[in-house]
């Protein structure tokens, strides 16, 4: 089997755990007597461990080979998944995904370090654009299915289906993805230090990091709370907000599949940066609109395709900031995203009150388009 379809199969496992629980939100709220506040927090006990574990997972995926924690990796998630859909407990179900967290945070960013590593950097932005094509579907699959499933059956449900998707993805990883037998250093101390000493030595990490930080806490911190934005005004439920942040997905999938074009048409990834730059904030400015769902699906397919046409671009560069360390470059790239994954529903539920709904949306729109202006021209001359 090639190797990345391998690969593109334990992305697709791993990014359809991510998302999982942002559209069944008021589902397990209900189920659970708790406000959809305290459940939007699940999100962030996936995503804090995702990011904390990258600083030691990366070189560890250095030192003893990226293709044996992937499959450990894909293990651990799929029973930690089994085990959040049946969790007796609502303290339980926080502990699971504590632990599915750590298990993601050992797939993704170590397949794309792996890709990395394998791939020439002349083929590598149409390379990382198959994997992220099949975390698109996945997001997809994700958001819709799980909205879809909770709705008719509950959301235990829709966790079990997860752990049959990374079931398969780990059998598909255990029987095709072999390692490559090359020199590796030994893990330590001192060779953690050395290895992300060189990665900051590169000028372009912190602005690639501090990117992929504003684009977790201010693009994904506000997806829990679709569902109960929707709902308040009387636009849909569970399923209908699945829908609606699948339109990310949808949006990605339109960069990816014209990838090609864009980057031909408008010479290089940096004014691919830019073309996102202004399709973020058209999305989250339609967003603020508040309008009737299928209005709302279609920013967020815009928001889709600007976040994914910058993201895409700091992929890339994630992985040549060091090629002697690159798993723990992207493992970085990984921490400082996932962080603001976990930084975004507390700090919106905060500015929410203060600043309203639609003030809130518009104000992390101009951010995000602004900054990501300002990291092409950083970028580039850098380069």
């Amino acid at each position: 089997m090639p190797f990345l379809v391998i690969v593109s199969v334990a992305c697709f496992a791993g990014a359809v755990s991510i998302r999982v629980v942002d559209p069944i939100v008021p589902e397990m709220a209900r189920d659970w007597a708790v406000s959809p506040a305290l459940i939007a927090l699940i999100a962030s006990a996936f995503a804090f461990p995702y990011a904390l574990s990258q600083p030691i997972l990366g070189p560890v995926a250095d030192a003893v080979g990226k293709a044996r924690v992937i499959k450990i990796g894909l293990a651990v998630l799929t029973v930690a998944t089994l085990a959040t859909a049946l969790s007796p407990t609502l303290e339980l179900v926080f502990a699971t995904r504590i632990i599915a967290g750590v298990a993601g945070g050992a797939i993704i960013p170590v397949a794309l370090a792996m890709v990395g590593d394998r791939v020439p950097l002349h083929e590598r932005q149409i390379a990382l654009s198959h994997l992220l094509s099949a975390m698109l579907v996945a997001q997809l699959v994700s958001l819709i299915g799980s909205g879809w499933i909770a709705s008719l059956f509950g959301w235990r449900w829709a966790m079990g289906a997860v752990a049959i998707i990374s079931l398969i993805a780990w059998t598909g990883a255990l029987i095709g993805l072999a390692p490559r037998r090359v020199a590796r250093d030994s893990l330590s101390f001192d060779s953690l230090k050395d290895s992300y000493r060189d990665v900051f030595a590169n000028p372009k990490a912190k602005f690639c990091y501090a990117a992929v930080f504003a684009e977790g806490m201010l693009i994904f911190g506000i997806l829990p709370f679709i569902a109960t934005m929707l709902e308040a005004r009387g636009a849909g439920g569970i399923a209908e907000a699945g829908l609606v942040i699948a339109g990310m997905g949808i949006g990605g999938l339109a960069f990816t599949l014209t990838l090609k074009h864009t980057l031909a048409r408008l010479g290089g990834m940096f004014n691919v940066i830019r073309l996102g730059a202004v399709a973020v904030g058209v999305g989250f400015a339609g967003v603020a609109m508040q309008g009737s769902w299928p209005f709302e699906m279609v920013a967020f397919s815009a928001l889709g395709f600007g976040f994914y046409a910058v993201h895409n671009a700091l992929q890339t560069q994630a992985t040549e900031l060091s090629s002697e360390h690159r798993g723990a470059a992207v493992a970085l790239h990984a921490f400082f995203f996932f962080l603001g994954h976990a930084a975004g529903p507390p700090i919106y539920s905060l500015s929410f009150p203060l600043l309203g709904e639609s003030g809130t949306v518009l104000i992390a729109g101009i951010s995000l388009c602004l900054g990501a202006l300002f990291l092409a021209h950083a970028l580039e001359t850098r380069s």
